[in-house]
Formats: C-alpha cells, structure tokens, sequence
C-alpha cells in the first residue's frame, strides 16, 4: 500500500497520532489520581472522551458530508493539539477540571475525524482490493500500537513526567496535520440532497442524517454489518470490563502474567492482520464475517472455561486474530459498498453505534459480574458473539454492485 504516495502520508500521520494518544490514554488517569487521590476523579478521565462520540456522532457525519473531509482532518488535528496542550497547565487538583475540559475538546474533534478519514480513504486507493489491503495497513498500526504503546507510554510518563507525555501527544497531532497537508488529492463530492433542501439549516441537517441511517436501513448488507457489530461492541466491551477481575480472582494471576497475557494478546492483533489479507482474497466476505464471528466465540467459551493460566497464554494468543478479521473485513465492506456521498454520515452513525453498545457492554459487564460472577457473565459475552455470527447469516449471499464515484489519487 506504501506504493500509493497520499496513502502513504495518511498512514503515517495516523501512526504519529494513534502512538501519542496511546501515551496519554495511559498516563491521565494516573495523573488524576495523584493530584487528587480520587479513584472517580480518574475514572470521571476515561469518561469523559465517550460523551462526545454519543452527542455528537450522527452530526459530525452530515458535515462531513458537507465539508471538504481533507481540510476538515487537518483543522480536527490543529485544535486538537490545541485541546491537548491545555493540560500542561494543570499542576494542583483545583484545576483537575481543565484536564476534562481537554478530553472532552479533543474527542468532539475525533468525531469529525474519523468519519472524515473513513470517508477519505477509498478516494486514495479505490474501493477494490487495495481497500481492504488499507483496512489491514490500519489494523496493523493500532496492533502494534497496543503492543508497544503501553510500555512506552509508562516509560515516558515514569521516566520524564506527565509534562513530557501531554508534550509528545500535542507534537503528534502537529505531525499528522502536516502529512495531511501532503495529501495531493483533492477531490470532493458534494453531498447528496435531501428531502430538508427547503427548510432551515437545521432542518436541513436533520435530514441529512436521516439519511444516513437511511442508507444503512434499506441495504441488507450495512443493516446486517450494524446489527452484528453493536453485538460484537457489547460482547468485547463487556469482556474488557471483566478482564481484569477475571485474571486476579479466576486466575489468581501476578501483574508480572498480566502483562504476558496482554503481550500474548496484542500479538495475536498482529497476526490477525495477515490471516484477514490470506481469507478475504479466498474466501466470500460474509463467509469470512460469520466465520471470524464464529470463531471468537469458541475462543472465548475456552478461555474463559479454562482457569489455567498456561493455557490461558495459549488462548489469548487466539483472541486476537478473529476480531482483527471482523474488524478489517467489516470496515472494508462499509467503505466499499457505501455511495461517497453519505459515506461520512454513514460511517459517524456506525460510530454512534459502536459508541451505544460499548457504554452498554461496560454497564452490563459491571452488573453481571456481580450480579451472577465473572466467569458466567463471560459466558454470556460468548452467546452474544455467537448471536452476531447468526446475525451475519442474514446478510445476502449476493453482493450489492460497488459505487463508481470515486477518484483515485496519484500513485508514486
């Protein structure tokens, strides 16, 4: 893919950015909790870049549509460089509060983003294979981010101080907005009209999104995609909640095994990545989504069935490659059969989604953990995933003909 020259600088703007916001999703919370000693004070951190993405989601996606998605990248990465330099500011638990007002700045930004990027992408490569292949570069990215961001990031927070952390993540965004500015294409569509054209802006707006959801309603393949994915967001969500209590109680393991069991984990990420690229030019997409599906929830029914933690090692090596290929192969499929025009709006409402059911899946994992202990609430989490395995097979066997309103941009 590093063939494609615009390709190539979204690629590495995202790696300079994602690497940043991995050092600071690590180390605020810990910042936080010294300056106040306050275990809801921290949590209230990790809350606060969720809000955005319910409120503003579905909204992000109609501008977008509307905007030029390249400048609006770059303008999200300015101000969010912005937001995040708010916190070197912050040095007394009076002014704990500016760190939210920050994480809260810099998520509204990511919603217009995200859905811009998405959006983005298939007019530098196309929606062919190259697509999927892009989708794989990605996944690549945050694989090995997770592998390695985590002990960077608590080196340089441990090493030269919470300063030194927010510092690298503001100079991340600069980096990312000037490889966007390298971006040679500038294609535009225009977004499609809607049935608000004579009324207000806001008006207009909300008929932009009723849009969206409208695409997604009325194709099979994107109705099915959104019903199974809200299911696998609940799942994997609640599975994160009761992941670490599962390892301390169930596994009685030590935070020297935790970390091997993350590492075993962020690994199987990586080797993800390959096996979706080897299936999907083998086999029908909907074989690979049902299949991945189908395979994560076996995984999970013995992993988590198995309290032993050398098989444990085993198991978490096998997590990771089957939810890498519904990732991959399910984000392709949105870009590759989703008319640019609405792509935008189409792309922040399965955000919207993913939003919805993560904050369910951490809610229901927290009550039923308790409510019936880990280990069946667990289980639970592999019904679930087996019921959007079920879900897919609803998808038709057909697919729908690819939109040819995409440009390509230059290759090198």
């Amino acid at each position: 893919m590093l063939r494609i020259r615009d390709y190539r600088f979204l690629a590495f703007g995202q790696l300079l950015s994602n690497l940043g916001d991995w050092f600071l999703l690590l180390a605020v919370p810990y910042y936080v909790l010294e300056l106040t000693g306050s275990a809801m004070a921290s949590g209230f951190s990790l809350a606060a870049g969720t809000v955005p993405a319910l409120v503003l989601g579905p909204l992000a996606g109609a501008l977008v549509d509307r905007w030029n998605r390249l400048r609006v990248m770059i303008a999200a990465d300015l101000v969010r460089m912005v937001a995040v330099s708010l916190m070197l500011w912050v040095d007394s638990p009076d002014e704990v509060w500016l760190i939210y007002v920050a994480l809260v700045l810099e998520s509204s930004l990511s919603q217009l983003f995200n859905p811009a990027s998405a959006a983005l992408l298939p007019q530098l490569v196309g929606r062919g294979g190259d697509l999927h292949a892009a989708n794989s570069v990605s996944a690549l990215i945050v694989g090995s981010i997770r592998l390695v961001g985590g002990p960077l990031g608590g080196a340089v927070y441990g090493g030269l101080g919470f300063t030194a952390v927010v510092a690298i993540d503001t100079i991340s965004y600069a980096c990312s907005a000037l490889c966007l500015t390298m971006v040679r294409n500038r294609s535009q569509t225009t977004a499609c009209q809607s049935t608000g054209a004579g009324r207000g802006q806001v008006s207009r707006l909300a008929a932009e999104i009723r849009d969206g959801v409208a695409q997604i309603r009325h194709s099979p393949w994107l109705a099915a995609l959104a019903a199974a994915g809200a299911l696998f967001a609940i799942a994997t969500s609640a599975v994160n909640v009761g992941l670490i209590p599962y390892m301390d109680r169930v596994l009685h393991a030590s935070p020297q095994i935790l970390g091997l069991l993350f590492g075993a984990f962020g690994a199987g990420l990586l080797l993800g990545v390959p096996l979706s690229r080897a299936l999907a030019r083998r086999l029908a997409d909907r074989t690979v989504l049902v299949g991945s599906l189908t395979a994560l929830a076996v995984t999970f029914a013995a992993t988590f069935n198995t309290p032993v933690i050398e098989w444990s090692a085993a198991l978490f090596l096998t997590i990771g490659a089957p939810m890498v290929c519904f990732t991959i192969t399910s984000g392709t499929l949105v870009a590759r059969y989703t008319p640019d025009a609405v792509l935008g709006r189409v792309s922040a409402t399965y955000g919207f989604l993913q939003a919805a059911a993560s904050l369910s899946g951490m809610v229901a994992g927290s009550l039923l953990s308790e409510a019936l202990g880990i280990v069946a609430m667990m289980n639970l989490c592999c019904v679930t995933i087996a019921l959007a395995a079920g879900t897919m097979l609803l998808m038709p066997r057909r697919q729908p003909p690819i939109p040819e309103d995409v440009s390509l941009g230059e290759a090198a």
